[in-house]
């Protein structure tokens, strides 16, 4: 039997309620905010005030119709459909309509590494900057945007030389990483840094976030100081940009594909072929007919 309260409650009552009882309870704080903002900028206020009994697949999908196809409207239809998903469980909706709908469809766009060039003029731009340490590790591990903003110093074992990387994208993406000296260097500074910002955080000038957390930096302020500092690229690219590097250093793309936390070797090799194709282009072009001894 259906609770009383549950009759008339609304879109939104209802994805707070389910926020506060199944998510909050269970997810870290990084995970929690992500769902937060796809409930709060990314669910249009009339859908909210809909009455979850009389909200259809058509409504949905006009709902989803309000921003533009992209990876962010995926996530929000993600978070609808497992709030619906358990509101049908407890009886609240008859079936989960997200399942009615039309799937977001997008076409991703083809990262590119920073040339030998760019990355050099990339480390000028960096040297005021206060995400230094944090792009350098980008650079130096080929981690994912919110992997790095998700380490915590209990994550790094000086004994082992390695990084726990809490990766929940695939299969292979929790993994370890090496602890190298570089990286060291970037934790030693990013050490003082975050020591220095303490009480600019603690006033609210600077993002807040527990003080285990080694980059206390906000994931959307992180790209868009990246796009300051390198107009033309996305920060994703940095990790494209690991990957050719490991490449032009020879390093074995089955070791370099678990250093990253691909699921599947193909990109890694596709970056490797390229890599190679450009070798053979400057070798074959040192070809003559008529070698000067």
């Amino acid at each position: 039997m259906l609770r009383k309260e549950f009759e008339n409650i609304t879109c939104g009552e209802w994805l707070s309620l389910w926020y506060d009882t199944y998510k909050k309870p269970r997810l870290k704080w990084r995970s929690l905010r992500n769902i937060e903002q796809m409930i709060r900028l990314h669910t249009p206020e009339w859908f909210k005030a809909m009455v979850m009994r009389e909200i259809t697949a058509f409504d949905v999908d006009r709902a989803l119709s309000e921003q533009p196809p992209s990876r962010t409207a995926v996530y929000t239809r993600q978070v609808w459909h497992a709030a619906f998903l358990k509101a049908c469980a407890l009886g609240i909706v008859e079936s989960n309509v997200i399942d009615f709908t039309e799937r977001i469809v997008y076409k991703k766009q083809k990262g590119k590494s920073l040339t030998i060039a760019e990355q050099n003029a990339f480390f000028e731009r960096l040297e005021k900057s206060r995400y230094r340490w944090l792009m350098l590790f980008y650079l130096l591990t080929g981690v994912r945007r919110c992997e790095a903003l998700s380490i915590e110093w209990s994550d790094i074992n000086e004994e082992e030389n390695i990084i726990h990387i809490k990766g929940t994208k695939t299969e292979g993406s929790d993994r370890h990483i090496l602890l190298t000296s570089d990286i060291k260097f970037v934790l030693k500074q990013q050490t003082k840094q975050n020591e220095q910002e303490k009480d600019m955080r603690a006033r609210g000038r600077y993002h807040k976030a527990p003080e285990s957390i080694v980059f206390p930096f906000a994931a959307q302020q992180v790209s868009r100081e990246f796009k300051k500092l390198c107009d033309g690229h996305h920060l994703h690219e940095l990790r494209h940009t690991f990957i050719t590097r490991c490449c032009e250093s020879g390093v074995n793309p089955s070791v370099c594909q678990q250093l990253v936390g691909h699921a599947t070797g193909d990109m890694i090799m596709n970056v490797y072929m390229h890599v190679m194709d450009e070798f053979k282009r400057k070798e074959a072009a040192k070809f003559t007919l008529f070698p000067k001894f």
